[in-house]
């Protein structure tokens, strides 16, 4: 070999290297809060005790969830409330994906707009919200009696906890089959009615087939979350409604660890086949679905009037309110003056706010929630960072499957087993309680998220621009801040925004991980179990607010910009 033949082979060999260095810093983050965490849980459910020690292989615990009454009623209620959200989200998702994709580019970016705001606001907001709505005296109540009907039994109830898992889901699913519809070029469809197809036809032979690999692989994707509800169940369940994940928080909580690592290993199992089946069916565009496509000539043609069509707005309709009326609901009734929360709210009065702004639990897990979420934000997006540059930068595909495979993993991991195994390892390492230790926590759970945006926005990058700037001098370093970084700022901004909301929002792991120095969404949550008063609605208010005006200011400039 001649000498600069070996040159060349050193400089690709340091170069890879140093490009799996990028992932160094991600790989210590998933091992310790990840990989450990679940290797811990799996060594549990098969000790008799329940010790993370391997002793000898013990299969009781799993045994028991096959043979136990109690055991096996948990598993079934979970699917049935699995099933029956999923079944009532494709019936209200797949119209409203149809009408938003057949609806001009101003106007389906407005309705996605809509769609998408509960995302920006608190699921346990929205809870507080639906108890509300539900409840004895909530608004519907308070409307059927004016008809002397009701009150009717609406909250902690199978019904109350299908309602909030529907309006969970419902985002998810629309998006993703928004996305799908709006590819379909429509002339295809007018092309099939030229040809004296009726309009049954036109949608089973032709739109249809397009659209049932993303319905299928959808429904697959939501019917494995809604298996990993936890807040939702808590907080607008029965007693009769205990899912999976409540009976494993609540095993925990009396430290019998073995049946709840086997009922948490098997919830995990199930998690994996599902997005297997959903990636097998619908490609891996399901995880980034794209926000256009090549809808064709057709794609201004007019929504005719019909029975069909009339059902799909209705369906939007419905869609809307559920969606939407939580995030009005909240913000009135924390102007009233009485010490219950009631629609519409009686008197007016700014004391709750007060007493919000001038209380110091409300201060503290407040900024509590904002210091973990900004150094969640930072640390995610440089990990996912970090694993996009080297998977879009390394030549091996064995080594790019394999940091996709990983960034993505904790999607795959039910929040709640997150929850319990993070808590298990952090009590060894004396995190618990710490910002730092929420902040490892709430890293891992947004890496996926940040390496999403990151990996599409570095493919965007042309490579030569970077290789062109070598030549002329820049080192790497150099090459990328000036190169790379300008080009990616937008997905930059981004990453850092939603790993602050997903960290801000989040109260499962954060229960686990806080004593009395808790975040805001476990404080609403602590509020919510023990007793409400309307000092949560001023919070849930304040929270609401912004992203309210902010859809406010979307929707009047996105109108300005259609006339």
């Amino acid at each position: 070999m001649s000498s600069a033949a070996m040159v060349n082979s050193v400089l690709r060999m340091a170069k890879g290297r140093g490009r799996l260095a990028l992932v160094v810093p991600a790989a210590a983050l998933f091992g310790l809060m990840l990989f450990w965490p679940l290797y811990n849980i799996l060594l549990r459910s098969l000790n008799q005790r329940g010790r993370s020690t391997f002793d000898s292989i013990y299969w009781g615990n799993y045994v028991a969830i096959a043979k136990d009454d109690l055991l096996r009623q948990v598993v079934l209620e979970s699917l049935n409330l699995a099933i029956v959200a999923t079944v009532i989200t494709v019936i209200l998702a797949f119209p409203t994906g149809y009408i938003i994709s057949r609806l001009s580019r101003q106007m389906s970016s407005l309705m996605m707009v809509v769609i998408l705001m509960p995302f920006w606001v608190s699921i346990i907001v929205r809870l507080f919200a639906f108890t509300t709505i539900l409840g004895q005296q909530g608004i519907i109540n308070e409307a059927l009696s004016v008809f002397d009907l009701g009150p009717l039994p609406l909250l902690y109830n199978t019904f109350a906890t299908v309602t909030g898992m529907v309006a969970y889901l419902l985002p998810y699913l629309i998006l993703i089959l928004v996305s799908a519809m709006r590819s379909i070029d429509v002339s295809l469809l007018t092309a099939a009615r030229t040809m004296g197809a009726s309009e049954r036809r036109v949608f089973s032979d032709v739109y249809f087939p397009q659209i049932r690999p993303t319905l299928l692989s959808g429904m697959v994707l939501i019917f494995v979350l809604a298996l990993g509800f936890f807040l939702t169940p808590a907080i607008l369940g029965g007693p009769h409604n205990l899912t999976i994940p409540i009976f494993i928080q609540q095993q925990i909580q009396i430290y019998q660890w073995g049946k709840a690592a086997a009922m948490g290993v098997v919830l995990l199992m199930i998690s994996t086949v599902g997005y297997l089946i959903a990636l097998r069916i619908g490609g891996k565009g399901i995880l980034t679905p794209v926000q256009s496509g090549t809808r064709g000539t057709g794609a201004d043609e007019p929504l005719k009037l019909s029975a069909t069509t009339a059902i799909c707005w209705v369906a939007l309709a419905m869609v809307m309110v559920i969606l939407i009326s939580p995030l009005l609901i909240v913000i009135p009734t924390a102007f009233t003056e009485t010490t219950q929360i009631r629609f519409p709210p009686v008197g007016f009065s700014w004391k709750w706010f007060v007493e919000v702004g001038t209380s110091e639990t409300w201060i503290e897990a407040f900024f509590k929630s904002v210091r973990v979420g900004l150094a969640t934000a930072v640390v995610s997006t440089l990990c996912g960072l970090a694993l996009a540059r080297a998977g879009t930068r390394l030549s091996s595909g064995f080594w790019q499957s394999a940091i996709q495979v990983v960034a993505i993993a904790p999607l795959i991991v039910p929040v709640i087993l997150l929850a319990i195994g993070i808590f298990d390892i952090q009590g060894r390492l004396g995190l618990l309680g710490t910002d730092a230790g929420l902040v490892l926590a709430h890293s891992v759970l947004c890496v996926p998220l940040t390496f999403l945006v990151m990996a599409n926005a570095l493919s965007f990058v042309d490579p030569s621009m970077e290789q062109a700037s070598w030549t002329m001098g820049a080192g790497n370093i150099k090459a990328f801040w000036s190169i790379v970084v300008p080009n990616i700022m937008p997905a930059l901004v981004g990453s850092l925004i939603i790993s602050f909301v997903t960290s801000w929002d989040e109260a499962v792991i954060a229960m686990f991980q806080t004593g009395l120095d808790k975040t805001l969404p476990v404080t609403i949550y602590s509020l919510l179990r023990s007793g409400i008063t309307p000092a949560v609605s001023a919070v849930a208010a304040i929270v609401t607010a912004p992203v309210l005006l902010g859809a406010l200011i979307y929707g009047v400039r996105t109108a300005r910009t259609g006339r």
